[in-house]
């Protein structure tokens, strides 16, 4: 594998992620969703096995985006901003010597 096409496989992998990260923040703020936590999160995961998008390479995975009026850095953002929101601080912060 060049490095090229590891390249491109780490763009897909962020870009699919941000997607799901997406459509669980949307399933989420759904207001006749009940239950704890995890039976949400089950019920989500449970349909974003089935979604098309887990399958979709990375000219699909733009496209989608485009389609849906979203940019890349849009989507990008988007899901570091849920990464930042759920992990604010690097695991060494809470380490000492």
């Amino acid at each position: 594998m060049t490095q090229a096409d590891l390249e491109t496989d780490q763009e897909t992998l962020r870009l699919r992620d941000a997607f799901r990260v997406f459509a669980w923040q949307v399933f989420e703020s759904h207001l006749l969703l009940k239950g704890d936590l995890d039976q949400r999160y089950t019920r989500f995961y449970s349909r974003w096995t089935r979604s098309k998008i887990r399958s979709m390479d990375l000219s699909q995975l733009t496209e989608l985006a485009t389609e849906r009026g979203f940019s890349i850095e849009q989507l990008l953002t988007i899901r570091e901003c849920y990464y930042c929101i759920a992990q604010p601080y690097p695991p060494e912060f809470f380490l000492s010597d």
